[in-house]
């Protein structure tokens, strides 16, 4: 039996897909300590052979030269480089956090379709028990001459349709079984059946509430911004990047008659290229990551709202096929048999009542299966922490 929270710390901690996620974090974070790093400096030599020329007694021996290279930062392009590698790797992990959390939601998903099937599998047996009793007791009842070749015909017909609901229902499940499998993204065993019931009522705080958390808490959100500060970051590095570039110059001359020792500097002159394209290109992408949070917030936020608005009408649904149309039917079901077997009621109006009574307990499992649904989704949007979040009632 593999219970929600199991499947949950399999998927999470063992899915491929899960880990490569994390792989990107780790790979923003290498990110992050190269932006750190000084500028190597830069160390060149030469050596040969040198002779005087045009002198009487001309000295020859070995000449080299020895230079050093030392690249310069401005700290105001050393800070916003490492702000923007920062900001990446804060979006990297959000975005690690959002997959996460949509392949926990895919757990629960395949989870709650799993307890779904199943109790459609185990209603389909119990379904095809009753109606084999019902058959036998019709073809006993045709046997001593009490009931008509037509209720024993009806009979055999509702027994084959109940035989072939439980076939379908065992099918169901091996395919729900798969998707879970796919969702936890590990082998589980074949016959591996979920722990637990679907929920029959879910709490949920207030909307506002639930609003709130989606604001504060959203990893999609939260990557988007970062994202942002990022792009503010680059903005500020590519305007750094205009000032001229200084390198500190070292130099060591030796041949046969002198030697030298020089120090200098280099700098680079703007002058050509005011690196407007990528300061363009930097404030084109602030501008869209701004643009894409404003949209993302409307949409999130939408999304939640009509999310609640599907929790109320299923836990209302719910509330209503337990507690009237599931009793009501059965309770009519009860009348029709007994009125069947006082002769009072034909066979037709038996087997009527029995598929009111299915019907209904049937839209009773759907309905809890699509509350445990929504409560999910919800989950998903205002980044609940993973945890079972429907709990039912005894």
């Amino acid at each position: 039996m593999l219970t929600l929270d199991d499947l949950l710390r399999l998927g999470l901690s063992a899915n491929p897909a899960v880990l490569a996620a994390r792989d990107q974090v780790t790979a923003a974070r290498g990110m992050a300590e190269t932006a750190r790093a000084f500028p190597n400096p830069e160390i060149s030599g030469q050596s040969g052979h040198g002779q005087e020329r045009e002198v009487p007694d001309p000295h020859s021996g070995a000449v080299y030269t020895l230079a050093l290279n030392q690249p310069l930062e401005y700290p105001m392009v050393r800070t916003t480089r490492i702000e923007a590698a920062d900001a990446s790797l804060s979006a990297a992990d959000a975005a690690r956090q959002s997959f996460e959390n949509d392949a926990a939601a895919a757990i629960k998903l395949a989870y709650y379709d799993l307890l779904r099937r199943q109790a459609e599998a185990t209603a389909a047996k119990e379904d095809l028990q009753l109606t084999q009793q019902i058959r036998d007791n019709i073809a006993l009842r045709y046997g001593t001459g009490e009931s008509p070749r037509f209720d024993l015909i009806t009979a055999e017909t509702e027994l084959l349709n109940a035989r072939k609901n439980r076939d379908m229902a065992a099918l169901r499940v091996q395919q729900a079984r798969i998707s879970l499998r796919q969702a936890v993204g590990k082998p589980i065993p074949e016959d591996a059946q979920a722990a637990g019931e679907l929920p029959s009522a879910v709490s949920m705080p207030p909307l506002a509430t639930l609003q709130e958390e989606l604001q504060a808490r959203n990893p999609d959100l939260q990557r988007t911004e970062a994202e942002g500060r990022a792009a503010e970051s680059r903005v500020d590095l590519e305007k750094a990047q205009r000032l001229p570039k200084i390198s500190l110059l070292a130099q060591r001359d030796v041949d046969p008659t002198l030697s030298s020792s020089r120090v200098g500097m280099a700098v680079t002159i703007p002058i050509w290229d005011r690196r407007s394209g990528q300061v363009m290109q930097a404030q084109a992408e602030l501008s869209r990551t701004r643009n894409l949070l404003d949209s993302q917030r409307l949409s999130l936020s939408e999304s939640l709202a009509a999310a609640y608005g599907r929790f109320q009408i299923a836990s209302s649904q719910v509330s209503m096929l337990e507690n009237e149309l599931l009793a009501q039917a059965a309770a009519a079901q009860k009348i029709a048999e007994a009125a069947y077997r006082y002769g009072e009621r034909g066979i037709l109006e038996w087997l009527n009542a029995q598929r009111t009574y299915r019907a209904a307990r049937n839209e009773l499992i759907t309905a809890r299966y699509d509350l445990a649904a929504v409560a999910v989704e919800i989950d998903r949007i205002r980044a609940q922490p993973v945890s079972t979040s429907a709990s039912s009632k005894p």
